[in-house]
This record gives C-alpha cells, structure tokens and sequence, in this order.
C-alpha cells in the first residue's frame, strides 16, 4: 500500500499538494472555520474556496469560485465568505458565517495554477439545526429566588470565620491564664526556697543561750 502511494505521488505530483479536515459541521446562523493546507512551493499561487459543480462531477469546481486571494496574504471578503492565507504556516483559512440550509454541501479548497489543473482537497460541509434559546422569562423567577433566599452553603461558609475567631480568642485567653498561673506559682515556690535559706543563717549567727 505504501509502495502505491508513493508510485502515484511520482506518476502524478501534485496528488496531496493540497490537504483538508475532510467534513467540517456548523450550526444554522452560526458560522464555521477550515483549514486547508499545501505543500511547500505554492506560498505565492492564489487560493481559492469553491463549491463543487453539480455537471462536472468530482474534484471539479463550478462555474466561478465562492472567494479566492490575489496571491497576497491579505485577508479577502465576499458577503459571509473569507479567505486568508498564511504562508508561514504554508495554511488558508475560509470562514462562512451565518451560516443557512443551503450552505450544506461538498466544497473544494485549493490552489490555482495558471494553465494547469488546480490543485485541491475536498470538504463537506454540514449545517446542523439552530439550537433553540432558553426562554429568559423562563429564568426569570428562578434567579429571583435563588437571588432572595440565600443558599445554606453560603450561610455556612459566612459564620465558619466568625466560629473560628471565637475559637481563636478563647484558646489565647486560656494560655494567658495558664501564663499567669505558672508565673504565680513560680514566684510562690522561689520565695519559699529563699525564705528557708535565710531562717538557717540567722539561727546560725544567733548566741547560744547558755
């Protein structure tokens, strides 16, 4: 299979100058983006985007293309239709916006060349139905509601910093306390001590009674 492949780019060089996403899919009034890319050495030939022809059968455009570039990297517009091509990036990019049931069919991005068969890939395209609005009125009294009665998750999270100051605050006054306590008992135990060394020197500088 890859020995074919490669007889086919010999035989014909320009098969897969040209690649795209192959299916692209937009929703009705929306808009849609593709990509195609080329091969290195057609950065100056005109790009185009076109539809398929109903007569001509496959890989033929029809009559006139839908939107094509000077050769420049300029952007290009055409009604809903744009073009542009980046030759750093050796890529184009067509974008149809508002996009209606009509627009769903096969495309062809690709390359002019003067004299030549132009060179492109095939794309389809598909146009989804318009997803419906949710109806605001609809919303309306549920955001009212949720607006005036306050989740209790939100509650709960208001009175948890509160909580924890008070926390906070007694654990601090208890190790004050503690503090004080500790100090109080230390100077009652080191008067005591001091007390008792005196009361041995007096009695030793004291005169004996007989």
């Amino acid at each position: 299979m890859r020995i074919f492949s490669v007889l086919l780019w010999i035989l014909f060089p320009g098969c897969w100058a040209v690649t795209g996403p192959g299916a692209v899919r937009g929703p009705a009034g929306g808009s849609v983006t593709v990509q195609c890319r080329y091969r290195a050495g057609y950065e100056h030939y005109q790009k185009f985007w076109c539809r398929e022809g109903l007569a001509g059968g496959s890989w033929r455009c029809s009559d006139s293309h839908v939107i094509e570039t000077d050769g420049s990297e300029a952007k290009v517009t055409r009604g809903r239709v744009s073009i542009r091509d980046n030759r750093t990036q050796r890529a184009f990019t067509v974008t149809v916006e508002n996009l209606t049931p009509a627009d769903a069919g096969t495309y062809h991005c690709g390359v002019g060349r003067i004299g030549l068969l132009d060179l492109s890939a095939t794309v389809t395209l598909t146009v989804s139905p318009a997803v419906p609005s949710p109806n605001p009125a609809a919303r309306t009294p549920q955001a009212t509601n949720q607006t005036d009665s306050p989740s209790p998750t939100k509650t709960e999270s208001r009175f948890q910093p509160i909580i924890l100051c008070f926390l906070l605050l007694g654990l601090l006054k208890g190790l004050l306390l503690l503090c004080i306590v500790s100090v109080r008992i230390w100077m009652s135990v080191r008067y005591r001590r001091s007390h008792r060394e005196m009361v041995p020197d007096r009695q030793a500088h004291e005169p004996p009674l007989c």
